[in-house]
């Protein structure tokens, strides 16, 4: 009676010890966590719409034991005050996401952008045994100042005047002008207004480019100049002398 009791009392810890390491097992079998995304920045900007970048993290594939290969990132932009502007997700927006080299870049529209600076964080994500996300951390925030979106162009005697939107907070505007575009802009002068006439001497019969950089934005006691994107031809506007001549 005794050895039975024994069995019986081995049996049922046996049986505990089973139940217990099956959720260990499972958890062993379960989707790791992504690391946190780095090296946010800004990719490019054509008036309202910004490429986003941030560092390609090609251990995304093995996270997932279950559905390797399956994964994507979630971005949350907010205004400089944290008001939500927007988030897009790569599972519901996948043309919205490009691979450029080693940069994963979101092209992301919305009028708000262009007029004041805002703030961006991103996480990524893959899928565990049962498809549901397993987030990493989000990033720290990136802190974006727009180029001011250039409006118009008037020519008269030889002479140029351009006009942009005002960016929200900006103490100043630079002028930039360059005969090659995305290369070799040079600093023309400085403009309190939202417009500027370039007083230089421009040659006939050639092509010129503009951009304009907002000055001074101020953030937390610091102050921001337009963020220089990777793409250097960003939000610039050309332009094509035809004649040199006066009144």
């Amino acid at each position: 009676m005794k050895l039975m009791k024994t069995k019986i009392t081995m049996l049922f810890i046996t049986l505990l010890m089973c139940v217990m390491l099956v959720p260990a097992v499972k958890a062993e079998a379960a989707a790791a966590k992504p690391e946190t995304p780095s090296g946010l920045g800004l990719y490019s900007q054509k008036e309202e719409l910004f490429g986003l970048s941030w560092d390609y993290d090609a251990n995304l594939n093995y996270y997932s034991d279950v559905y390797p290969g399956y994964f994507g990132w979630e971005v949350q932009v907010t205004t400089l005050k944290n008001k939500q502007i927007t988030t897009i997700d790569s599972d519901y927006y996948p043309n919205d996401f490009k691979t450029n080299g080693s940069k994963i870049v979101a092209l992301i529209s919305n009028t708000k952008m262009k007029t004041q600076g805002f703030k961006f964080k991103v996480r990524s994500y893959v899928y565990d045994e049962n498809a549901q996300k397993v987030y990493s951390d989000f990033s720290k925030e990136k802190i974006i100042i727009p180029r001011p979106t250039i409006t118009s162009k008037a020519l008269k005697g030889g002479k140029v005047k351009v006009t942009w939107k005002k960016v929200s907070g900006a103490k100043n505007y630079t002028i930039y002008l360059s005969s090659n575009e995305g290369q070799s802009y040079k600093k023309i002068g400085t403009s309190k207004k939202t417009s500027y006439t370039i007083q230089k001497k421009l040659s006939k019969y050639k092509n010129y480019y503009v951009y304009i950089q907002a000055n001074s934005v101020k953030y937390k006691g610091k102050k921001y100049n337009s963020t220089k994107p990777a793409d250097k031809t960003s939000n610039s506007s050309g332009f094509y002398i035809y004649e040199t001549y006066r009144y």
